[in-house]
Parts: structure tokens; sequence; C-alpha cells
């Protein structure tokens, strides 16, 4: 083994060390500038600065990073601990096996996209531009998505057609792009580069045509579609150029099928189809949380009580003429019985539709009813505009809206006056919130848990990229606007070309490792696995390499140590821990996220701790095992510091509650052997925070 040893152009001590004849020690004075060659299998021990600068100059290496800058020159601290920390770090790499190279090659240079609203159009038009191979599929019979159902776009109120048909004729240009309508993804197979992916395609029922409408003239069916009426039989004027038939309200008169000069089919079949490709994205745009839900308002219940979608589409079509409107924010939104979030785009939607009432009725009363009003950037010029034109803002949340004497009435507070309220209106506009198209991730085996593919960027995966090679654009990341929709599907556009422009991917991330003569298949991992890269197949473990993203949350979680994480086993903490702590010491093992680099913070903003303190680098709390924070106290330390990230804000999703579960049994357990249960502590700590970490590490000296 070697370690390298970096003096920083001089200002790194180091101790005299004789490990054996099996370690090979070289001194460098700059090792940032001189980068000396490291196999790619070769475990070393590195010693000079932070290892958050050094893993950059020495990237895919199996080393062991030992901070004697931070740790011990800026803080003072003698030469026997920086030995201390060096022969602690070469006894955990003796025990730990190296990092091995991954390889996903990227055998298919297509891709996939999922929805054919502005967003999957922008990312369809973007990959066939650079030359690349797409099949677009989109669930209706019509490109546009939400924004096709639209009557403007506002603040500046431009015909949806404006921006949306523009994009659609350009995909239209390229022809490496298949279009796929009423199609939708059954199932998915396979892993980035190389998926096997099961379509299924409704029927269309119109074969042929000429756009001359005569089947809509004799089509009995009517349905109200989001606010508007149309038949079973209908047209949307974006693309393809041609009617479709609602086969879900069809009734197969037979009608449209006299009157039609083209060729309509009423007993087409369900097709199905397997296609290939290297990459995926998830386009499907916006999801409206299901409104009915929050019963105190009345929707579906109380005519005259809308989404805002319906509202648009009534007001466009003039089947809505309204005096006396109540708009109502966050209809079930920043709610713990519905959505504990904020939607962000809802309020903009909310003046959207108190414009347009105001556009097309400038008599009409309306009252916006919100708690907070959340018009940020440019559109705060929208907000002042409708005051200027009268609308009423009511601080406040409705707590129910009931019907009398033919009028809705919504009650509630007005926290401006401190009155109780109760506003008749003939109509009552409910701006609601929108949730992650679940379905469509569950497919890709993406658990979302109530949340956002976005909140998934604190694990470490990015805003618009999920497990390799499975990209989100716009609203699927998180809800948006027609302008933030469209950089964010070029962001998705620039992710999945630069996947398949390579032929392979190369990672050495540490990944859970499953000994399978030890494993008893108990199964404890998989429901610990942030990432569901953990499985069962044929009777055995096994870890998805694309989507292990080396936590090592499962590691600990196993019974019999069958699970490992490279480059972190068990066995080569445990000799890091039983070399380095001596008794008197307080041992800190801190995340290398957050809670570490709060430790290097106290050097550089000339703070002090105790030189007993000896800190060991993880790459989660959640990965922390009870049995080494056992084997410090038995090796006499004074106490066990743990240091994660706060709440919510863990790396690896959920890692820091895992690893405080732990902690409150692991502190019941020393209460009953008699010990002190604040020996051990978990304490969150941001990575500026080195007032904080001396606080705590200096009361457990006391």
């Amino acid at each position: 083994m070697r370690i390298l040893t970096c003096n920083c152009h001089g200002l790194i001590k180091f101790p005299e060390l004789n490990l054996g004849p099996d370690v090979k020690i070289e001194q460098y004075d700059n090792l940032c500038k001189l980068k000396p060659e490291i196999g790619a299998d070769e475990k070393v021990v590195i010693a000079g600065c932070s290892p958050n600068l050094l893993e950059g100059i020495f990237p895919n290496t199996n080393a062991e990073f030992v901070n004697l800058l931070e740790h011990v020159t800026l803080v003072n601290h003698s030469l026997e601990k920086a030995k201390g920390l060096i022969v602690a770090a070469v006894e955990k790499m003796k025990q730990t096996p190296s990092v091995k190279t991954k390889v996903f090659d990227i055998k298919n240079k297509s891709a996939l996209v999922i929805g054919g609203g502005i967003a999957g159009i922008e990312v369809a038009t973007q990959l066939s531009k650079n030359g690349l191979s797409v099949k677009l599929i989109e669930k209706t019979p019509f490109l546009g998505g939400t924004v096709a159902k639209l009557d403007r776009l506002y603040p500046e109120g431009t015909p949806y057609s404006h921006t949306l048909m523009p994009l659609i004729n350009k995909l239209q240009a390229y022809d490496n792009v298949a279009q796929l309508f009423n199609t939708e993804v059954t199932d998915v197979k396979g892993r980035v580069g190389d998926y096997k992916i099961k379509l299924k395609t409704n029927p269309r029922g119109v074969v042929q045509c000429i756009n001359c409408g005569k089947c809509v003239d004799v089509c009995p069916v009517e349905i109200n579609d989001d606010g508007k009426k149309r038949k079973a039989i209908y047209y949307v004027p974006t693309f393809p150029d041609m009617y479709a038939i609602d086969f879900e309200a069809c009734t197969k008169c037979g009608e449209c099928v006299k009157v039609c000069p083209g060729k309509i089919d009423l007993e087409q079949t369900i097709k199905e189809t397997d296609i290939e490709s290297g990459a995926i994205v998830v386009a499907t745009g916006l999801n409206w949380y299901d409104v009915s839900k929050v019963q105190e308002y009345g929707y579906a219940r109380l005519d005259g009580v809308m989404k805002t979608l319906e509202f648009e589409r009534a007001i466009a079509s003039g089947a809505l003429q309204p005096n006396k409107v109540a708009i109502v924010y966050c209809a079930g939104s920043r709610d713990s019985k519905h959505l504990p979030y904020c939607s962000k785009i809802c309020c903009l939607l909310g003046l959207k539709e108190a414009k347009l009432v105001k556009d097309r009725f400038p008599g009409a009363e309306v009252y916006i009813i919100a708690m907070d009003m959340r018009s940020y950037g440019t559109f705060e010029y929208l907000y002042n505009t409708l005051r200027e034109k009268g609308v009423s803002f009511i601080k406040g949340k409705p707590s129910e809206i009931n019907r009398r004497n033919g009028n809705l009435v919504v009650k509630t507070e007005d926290l401006f006056t401190n009155e109780l309220l109760e506003i008749e209106v003939d109509t009552v506009v409910l701006s609601s919130g929108f949730v992650a198209d679940a379905a469509t991730f569950d497919q890709f085996n993406i658990k979302l848990n109530g949340d956002f593919p976005v909140l998934f960027e604190n694990a470490g995966l990015g805003n618009y990229e999920l497990p390799r090679g499975i990209f989100t654009a716009g609203a699927a990341t998180f809800p948006s606007g027609v302008a933030e929709t469209l950089v964010d599907a070029r962001k998705a556009s620039f992710s999945t070309l630069d996947l398949l422009s390579r032929d392979k991917i190369e990672t050495k991330i540490p990944q859970a490792v499953v000994d399978e003569d030890q494993c008893s298949v108990c199964r404890m991992c998989i429901g610990t696995c942030p990432y569901n890269a953990i499985s069962v197949v044929d009777d055995k473990i096994k870890i998805n390499e694309e989507l292990c993203m080396g936590c090592g949350i499962c590691a600990i979680t196993c019974p019999s140590y069958a699970s490992q994480l490279e480059g972190w086993n068990h066995s080569g903490l445990y000799e890091q821990v039983r070399s380095l702590v001596k008794k008197g010491d307080v041992l800190a093992i801190m995340c290398r996220w957050s809670a570490y680099n709060a430790t290097e913070r106290v050097a550089h903003d000339k703070l002090k701790y105790p030189e007993n303190v000896k800190i060991v680098r993880v790459p989660c709390t959640g990965a922390v095992d009870p049995s080494h924070i056992m084997l410090a106290l038995q090796k006499g330390a004074k106490g066990v510091l743990i240091g994660g990230c706060y709440p919510d804000g863990c790396h690896y999703a959920r890692g820091n509650f895992r690893a405080k579960a732990r902690e409150q049994i692991l502190k019941l357990h020393l209460d009953s052997l008699g010990m002190d249960k604040d020996m051990v502590r978990l304490e969150w700590i941001g990575k500026d925070e080195a007032h904080k970490f001396v606080e705590i590490v200096q009361e457990m000296n006391r």
C-alpha cells in the first residue's frame, strides 16, 4: 500500500512513520500539481488537505483521505494526532476491498419521449435536430397537452397558438421523429442505454379525414371536456390535422360512418408495440389535484364551483358569463390533509383567470381570496395591474362554500380587516395545486412517495435527471409555466444528448455488494433503500448498479452484514475506529456532505476544539453502524458524536432520519447497561456551522 503525503509547500508537518515493508510512504510538496499515477484497483492513503479538494484531483481512485491541514495543522494539534489519523486510515484500507469500475454500454442511440405537450414537443425537436432517432408518444389523439386547452397565456394574454403552433411546426420539419398518438407505456425493462419498452396504442377511429366536420354534426353524444362541450368525435386544431373518436364516450351508433367521405373504423382494436431506446424523457405535464377531496368547497356537489381550467374554457367558449366571481387560492394546497407543498404556479393561474374575467366582462366583480400571494419575478406587474382594474384581494382561507338564495356563499376571514365575511357570488374558481405523475414513474420503479422528482435533487440526482438514462422535462419535474417548461425541456434535451453521444458510461460510485452465501433474503434492506435499487431475483437479493447511489444505509440494516458498501465496509470502519480511538477521546463521525464540512470550517474561522476529538468521515449518517459506536465506547471514548444533514436536507433522501431512529434505540440500550445515554449524540450540523460543532464537542469533553 502507498501513502501519498503532501506538505502544501511546507505548511503541513508530518510525523515519523514506520508502518512496515508493505507500506510505502511518498512525500510531495504539491500533490495538486504533480498528480502522481494511481492504479485503477490500487488502494492508497492520501494525507494532506481537504478530501473535498483531493477527490476532485484524484477522481475514481480507491483512496482514504486524511485531512491534516484543517484537522491538525491549522488547529494547532500535535503530530501524534496526525500519526494516529494516518495509521487508522491505513488499517481501514487494509480491510476495505477496492471499489470496482462499473461500465454501462450505450447500446441504443435513440430516445423515447413520453408526453406531447410543449415540454415533450421541445425535447423531441431538440433531439431530432441533433440527429437522434426519437419516438414521441402522446396518450391523447392530439399534440399540445394542457396548453392546447387554454384560451390565452398570461401575463401577456397572447393566444396559446402564438407559442404552441410554432413549436409543433418546428417538430414536423424532422423526419427522424415518429409520433404515436393514443399511446401509453405499459412495461419497461432494461437499463441505461438499453431499454425494452412495451407500448399500447388505443384506436383513433378516424382513418382518413378531409376535415369536413360532417361527423360532428350527426354525432348524438355530447360531453363536458374540462368546461367546454364537445362531441364524442372531435377536433383539436394542433396536430395531426384530422378528427378523432373518444371511444370512452362513443356509443358506436354509426351515424358518423354514414356521412364521412373519408374512412371511419369503429371496430379498430388496441395495438401493442415493442420498441427499444437508450434514454427516456418523461414529459407528462400538469396533473391537477382532485379538488373534490376538499369537501368543504363543494366541487362536483355545488353548481358554479369550478376548477381553473374548466372556468377558463367555459368563459372562452361563451358558455359562462359571470357577474361575481370568487377565486379561492390554495384549494387543498399547503394543507396537511391534502397537499403539504406549494405548487408555485397556482397563484399565477388565479391572477390569469381574474384578468380573463376583467378583459371579457369589465363590469364583473372579482374577489381573490388567498392566505399568501406568490406572484414571483416579472409576474408582480400582473398582480398590480389587477389591483388597478378593481379586483378585490382578501387575505384569508375560506372555511366553507354553500349555496343560499340561488347564490354561492364563500365564508372566510379577512386578516387585513379582522372581519368574518360571507361573499355572495355566482361562480367560485378553485385554484388547486398539482401532483406528480406517479403512475408513469411507478413503471420505472421510481417511488415518489407523494413528492415530485425535483425533490430528488437533495438526493444528489439533479432536478431533471432520475436514475441514469431517465430524465424529466417541464411540469413532470415540478409545476411550471410555459417559459420555465421550455427551459427545463432544453435542460433535459442536453442531458439526453450528452448521454447518447457516448458509447459507454464508466463510474466508480461506491455501491452495495451482497454476499449471497451470507444473505438470508430477509428483505430488510429493500425497504430502507431510498432509490429502489434492491430487489429479489430468483430468491436472491440483487443490487441494481444503475440505481444504487452508494449511501450504505442497506448495509447497516443487514443483520448478517451480507450487504456491504464498497469503500466503507464494516470491517474497514471497525479497524479504523479500533486504531484511532484512545481512552478519553471524543469520536466524531461526520456526514461527508454537511457536518464534515463544518469541521473544516473550524480551522478557517480560527476556532479551537480539544485535540482528543477524532474525526471520521462517512458517506451518510444513515450508514453509521451502532457496533462502531459501541467499539469506541469500549475503547474508553468519552462520547460519540454523529453529525448529519438537517431534516429534509439529506443527500440520500432520508438517511439522517434512519440514523435518528438508531440513535434512540442505542440510547435505550446504553441506559439499560447503566451507561450515560448522552454519551452518544446525533446532531444536525450545517456545512458552515463550525461554532456549533465546537460547542458540541466541548460539551462532550466536560
